[in-house]
């Protein structure tokens, strides 16, 4: 680092500047300040950065973490997201039954191998010598096409403030603001911010105390196929390392009593539930400072009964890597606990019916379920009428066979999916959270298979039949058929999960604030640089509630 000499005391000695740099076990150290010479009368500055960590931990979506095969023979690449481009060429068309072998959360493991995004978006970098590499903070965990961008300007925004003060010590006035310096008497609940519950605009004194700690990013990434208990238990041994890590062998320490220190959580999507379970059922609340929810799917969304009935096709390029048809997508879906456990939970619309079938019942009269607030029992476990969740048979026409994945995706469904959904449900949330979703966007709040007048011909074949995915022929009495298609609500969401699935979050006590603003589901943390942060209402709520939390933390 430069040292910066500043001339014009009457004595005539000089005044050195010395700014920090930091060794490689994170120790901060002033280079050049055994060098000053007596006979100049000279006189030392040392610039002092913040030496206490607060680890911020990010916890990605469903979808969001590279896997690799979990064999010991093989580092074969099984789901990697290094650019979407990439993701498309290798999964789009991929047919049903390859998808069901590569995707199996009893093959696949974290892959730390992926593209890190190396932009620095502060003066002094973060990677390698302040806090340990962004690799070994666990960056290559995630979708780099997804998270990438976002992590580096996360990153940078949290250190910003302090370095620029640094930089600029001794220097002129700079006019030059921070990036949560910026948030300062601002309200989010001003024009296009739309909705928010629960404000508290930032100060300058809240930002001051803010600038007294060191806030490296970590990433968690977890198996998104695997039950989401399992991921949770993982958290808490990470929050574990992660604690270790900064106490005895990074920097100086971390600013809580010994015993007492702890995490700040942010997530995106399903990471979110993730999170809350750790700390609600699995224990480690009092290891977590506080928690920020992205579009958290809080009971679940219509969506995940979408995606697995008809597959994922209108969601454009991202629903073919996902999986266009229903052939794709169901045989994957009906085999991993996580994105089963998305699923709406018997509180979704108060246990008001989400799903309604034209004309399905006896009668004539439309079918609407739930009708007794177990969607378990009418709809994910139905093993028989037409609109199941599941089809057993779907790729595989053998009886046995069929019979086999059923009595499978049957255990699943009843044992762990139902276990996490209910206990989710029953153990409310952190006592310091803050939440954002999108509420501007069409998305599925309720489904309805709506009958159709398509018809075809009584001798047409089958190979013929040329149906939109999203469609169903019906057979009925004397050769006769009925064509339903499926249509969603299009009420205002994040295009992924409704308004409707963040009720108990609004609700709850333990929510400090809660922000409703335009984000899509998919790109809700999206950024591309600092100045971009102005126009990121998501994030400029995630950073300030980060500084919130901080305030009840003694300075070191």
């Amino acid at each position: 680092m430069v040292e910066e000499e500043i001339t014009g005391n009457e004595s005539g000695s000089f005044m050195t500047c010395i700014k920090p740099e930091w060794d490689k076990n994170g120790k901060v150290y002033w280079p050049g300040i055994q060098n000053q010479k007596k006979s100049e009368n000279a006189k030392a500055s040392l610039l002092q950065p913040p030496v206490k960590t607060i680890p911020v931990i990010f916890l990605p979506g469903v979808m969001g973490t590279n896997l690799m095969a979990n064999t010991a023979s093989t580092n074969e690449v099984i789901w990697r997201g290094d650019s979407l481009g990439s993701v498309y060429f290798e999964w789009a068309g991929v047919d049903g039954e390859r998808r069901r072998k590569l995707l199996n959360p009893d093959t696949t493991k974290v892959d730390n191998r992926g593209d890190i995004d190396r932009t620095i978006c502060s003066p002094l970098s973060d990677d390698g010598a302040l806090f340990p590499t962004r690799q070994q903070r666990g960056w290559g965990e995630v979708l780099s096409f997804s998270y990438g961008k976002f992590l580096s300007v996360f990153q940078g925004a949290l250190l910003d403030d302090w370095q620029l003060a640094l930089d600029n010590y001794g220097k002129s006035a700079s006019e030059k603001k921070g990036a949560i310096s910026q948030l300062v008497g601002k309200s989010l609940s001003e024009g296009k911010y739309a909705e928010i519950t629960g404000e508290s605009v930032l100060t300058q004194e809240e930002l001051n105390h803010f600038q007294n700690f060191l806030f490296p990013v970590h990433v968690y990434g977890y198996n998104w196929l695997q039950d989401n208990k399992t991921s949770a238990e993982g958290l808490v041994a990470f929050i574990d390392r992660t604690i270790k890590l900064y106490k005895n062998h990074c920097g100086h320490g971390m600013p809580f009593p010994p015993g007492q220190e702890k995490v700040i959580i942010v997530t995106h999507s399903m990471g979110g539930l993730v999170a809350r379970y750790a700390s609600q059922v699995c224990g480690a609340k009092d290891k977590i400072l506080g928690i920020v929810h992205g579009v958290i799917p809080d009971l679940g969304s219509p969506a995940a009964y979408r995606r697995m009935k008809v597959g994922a096709r209108q969601e454009g390029m991202a629903g073919a890597v996902l999986g266009n048809t229903a052939k794709e997508l169901m045989p994957v879906l009906a085999r991993a606990p996580a994105p089963l456990q998305l699923l709406p939970s018997s509180k979704y619309l108060s246990g008001a019916p989400w799903l309604i079938v034209e004309g399905a019942g006896e009668d004539g009269s439309d079918v609407k379920l739930p009708q007794a607030r177990d969607p378990f029992g009418e709809i994910y476990l139905n093993k028989t009428l037409w609109y199941r969740l599941y089809e057993s048979d779907i790729i595989d026409k053998d009886e046995a066979v069929s019979q086999s994945n059923w009595d499978a995706y049957r255990e699943l469904v009843d044992g762990s999916v139902r276990r996490f959904i209910f206990l989710l449900d029953s153990r409310g949330y952190h006592s310091n959270t803050y939440a954002f979703y999108g509420h501007k966007i069409d998305s599925d709040g309720t489904l309805t298979w709506r009958k159709t007048s398509i018809t075809y011909p009584k001798n047409r074949r089958e190979s013929d039949r040329k149906l939109p995915n999203n469609y169903r022929e019906i057979p009925l009495p004397f050769n006769r058929s009925q064509m339903y298609v499926v249509t969603s609500s299009k009420t205002p969401g994040d295009g992924t999960v409704p308004v409707e699935s963040l009720s108990a979050i609004c609700r709850h006590s333990e929510i400090k604030s809660v922000l409703a603003t335009s984000v899509d589901h998919q790109g809700a943390y999206d950024v591309s640089s600092l100045k971009d942060i102005k126009d990121r209402p998501a994030l400029q709520f995630t950073l300030r509630a980060i500084v919130k939390m901080v305030q009840e933390i003694p300075i070191p």
